[in-house]
């Protein structure tokens, strides 16, 4: 339902927002005295010259449909109103009345609004505007309602904030009136928060922004007549036995056709489950692959708390129905849900009734389950089992393979790891929020195509703000990308720049790729609890003019800054020798290689950071370099290695981590080696510069966080 907007007007002046001084009249008041309008103006004291509006139902854009004249004079009301009726009507709108204005002084135009997206609720929007909004596209988000902290970042934070400071000569607006007007529209006690749950949209467009203040001329909300009927939330659960089941029940092993219940089955003997603490679901047979089985889970004779769900899509909800009373999380491994079909639609929508009537909390469908090492709790063979403190959340399977195997290479220990697919029912917005509260989680990523409950994962990304790091890795933010996820898991991804929104006001990290995320966690994983600071500062040191670069401009696109080393500091690097053609300032070239002494790296970074401790230090080397000039030149990179890594001890206000540039020119069992040494010495290691750099900057913010959290 679209409000008119003289009553926009009304509503927004009540809240503090400036309105230009109007008029409003509806057309069969025109029709019966085609003078009342230009005898209100009279009336009311309206100074000229004038902007006459059209308003009615379909008529959001009003000036493509000729609903907007500017700089009219009293005395051509009566035309231009006769005018803008045949123009709407014949553009096939509908014309409810008219709404005179004083019109406004040029300056700034610009867009604040706010509009529901779900799964995230109500987003407010500043970008540049007038007619070029959807042109220009310049926009920034965040999520309502704002603080006055988010109010200012808004202000200064989007592409088009240089027009605000005075452009080319150009007099610089009133940030403050901006600020509050943003406020009034979309702060806790603004026009959205009023509305609440029955707002769609309320978009003022343009706000005109000049030395004297800002001002909405235009103004637009629509309702709904209804709220949106979102279910609520669940209460909190208590996720515990999920990660720790003292028994577990697979249902769908076969005794003839193996297939991933068996799989499961094998997988869970592996780690020493076994009769008593295991069982098969087997509508015939009486045991399988060596475990007991059952008909149902009711008939489970023990304590069992997690089903894995390898049935058929249509047998999945009948299977949560049958353990109501008996476990307390079915796992449903199947997939053919809504992200294949309008069938598998009717089949995700009997699963949710069922998890919803029995009170069993569904993970999934379509994912792989949970995994803790302390808990015994798997979804993969010859997966690590030793614990960590670091806690993952994913909505895709494979993907979390990744971050079990891939991240045991890089050092990473898992406490806990949850795969929620097409989240029906548990959904990563309150599993994190349980995690926030875990004891034996200190570090959380996450990979997410679409939350389903944005909302509540916004507000425990707050409550983890300074207190544990966040990095998260967001699939489907670009055009394909979203088609490719909804394929995948049935869901509509959100605007890239919510994304965006939700790192600016929660603080947390988002990357592009899986190897950004395993590279930002494990770096935290070192850092993230050494009393180090969060200043952009940033060290870049290593072979190769080249590469030395390529280094500097990965930091740029991080938001590092690589400041320049000391004076004191570069002259001690000439009296090593280094500065011959070469940079001594930062980046750093030194030359290291096969015939480089252990200490080679010490000795070029203690003289700077005992006088300039840069928070973070990024070394790089080139691995086949130590091949190609020396024969076993290889092994003086070892040593190079753990001596470093030893010294991190006498520079405590710095991180520092190593580039390991073309490693895959070493055989496997070298690279492997290397690798093994450097986690072995505690240092991080990485093999781009991508990845190191994205790692730091994650870091820093954490530790941002952290300190304004006190």
């Amino acid at each position: 339902m679209t409000i008119p907007e003289p009553e926009v007007k009304e509503q927004l002046a009540a809240a503090g927002v400036a309105v230009p001084m109007g008029v409003s009249v509806a057309v069969d008041e025109v029709i019966a005295n085609p003078s009342v309008l230009a005898d209100l103006v009279v009336g009311h004291g309206l100074t000229e010259p004038l902007v006459l509006k059209g308003y009615g139902e379909g008529l959001a854009h009003k000036s493509d449909v000729g609903a907007v004249r500017l700089g009219v004079a009293g005395y051509e009301l009566n035309f231009e109103a006769a005018e803008m009726a045949v123009a709407v009507t014949e553009a096939g709108g509908r014309l409810d009345g008219f709404l005179v204005e004083e019109q406004a002084d040029a300056g700034v135009e610009l867009l604040v609004g706010v509009v529901d997206r779900p799964p995230f609720g109500p987003v407010a929007a500043l970008g540049l505007g007038g007619t070029l909004t959807e042109v220009l596209d310049e926009v920034v988000l965040r999520l309502a309602p704002i603080s006055r902290a988010d109010a200012e970042e808004m202000v200064t934070g989007f592409k088009g904030a240089e027009l605000l400071t005075g452009f080319r000569g150009q007099p610089a607006v009133d940030i403050g009136a901006l600020i509050e007007l943003l406020l009034a529209v979309a702060g806790p006690d603004g026009v959205a928060a009023q509305i609440g749950e029955y707002l769609a949209e309320l978009e003022c467009n343009p706000v005109i922004a000049s030395p004297d203040g800002a001002i909405a001329v235009d103004a637009r909300l629509i309702t709904r007549k209804a709220p949106t009927g979102v279910p609520p939330e669940r209460p909190k659960t208590d996720f515990g036995p999920l990660f720790a089941p003292r028994g577990i029940a697979v249902a769908g092993a076969s005794t003839s056709r193996p297939g991933f219940g068996n799989t499961f089955l094998t997988a869970y003997k592996e780690l020493g489950w076994g009769p008593g603490t295991l069982w098969a679901v087997h509508p015939k047979a009486s045991e399988v692959d060596g475990i007991p089985a059952v008909p149902s889970v009711a008939d489970i004779d023990g304590e069992v708390d997690y089903v894995v769900g390898a049935v058929p899509a249509a047998a999945c909800a009948d299977l949560v129905r049958g353990a109501a009373g008996k476990a307390q999380f079915v796992h449903v491994i199947s997939g053919g849900f809504r992200e294949a079909s309008a069938e598998g639609a009717d089949l995700e929508d009997d699963l949710a009734a069922a998890a919803r009537e029995s009170g069993v909390r569904v993970l999934g469908p379509n994912c792989l389950g949970a995994y803790a090492p302390a808990g015994r709790q798997t979804f993969l063979r010859n997966a690590p089992t030793e614990a960590g403190r670091v806690s993952m959340i994913s909505q895709s399977g494979g993907l979390a393979g990744d971050m079990v195997k891939a991240g045991a290479i890089r050092g990473i220990r898992l406490s806990k790891l949850c795969t929620v697919g097409n989240s029906i029912d548990v959904t990563p917005g309150e599993l994190l929020e349980w995690l926030v509260d875990d004891p034996d989680t200190g570090i959380i990523g996450m990979y997410l195509e679409d939350p389903r409950d944005g909302r509540r994962l916004y507000n425990a990304l707050q409550e983890a703000k300074g207190h544990k790091p966040v990095v998260m890795l967001v699939g489907g933010r670009t055009a394909q990308g979203r088609g490719a996820a909804v394929s995948h898991t049935g869901a509509l991804v959100a605007d890239h720049r919510i994304w965006d929104a939700i790192s600016a006001s929660a603080g947390i990290s988002i990357v592009g790729t899986m190897e950004e995320l395993l590279s930002a966690i494990a770096y935290l994983q070192r850092w993230a609890d050494a009393d180090i600071g969060g200043d952009p500062d940033t060290l870049v040191l290593g072979v190769g003019g080249g590469a030395s670069v390529l280094g500097t401009d990965a930091a740029d696109r991080a938001g590092l800054v690589t400041t320049p080393v000391s004076e004191q500091g570069q002259q001690a690097l000439k009296d090593l020798g280094y500065g011959v053609g070469a940079s001594v300032r930062n980046p750093i070239e030194i030359g290291f290689g096969p015939v480089s002494v252990p200490d080679v790296l010490v000795q070029a970074l203690d003289p700077i950071l005992q006088t300039q401790p840069y928070p973070d230090v990024v070394v790089h080397t080139n691995v086949q370099a130590f091949f190609s000039y020396a024969g076993d030149g290889i092994e003086r990179l070892f040593p190079i290695i753990e001596t470093t890594a030893a010294a991190t001890k006498q520079w405590p206000q710095t991180r520092l981590s190593l580039v390991l540039r073309n490693i895959d020119c070493a055989p496997p069992d070298i690279a492997a080696r290397i690798q093994q040494t450097c986690l072995d010495a505690n240092l991080p290691t990485f093999t781009r510069f991508t990845e190191a750099m994205t790692a730091v900057a994650a870091t820093k913010r954490h530790a941002r966080n952290r300190a304004l959290a006190g």
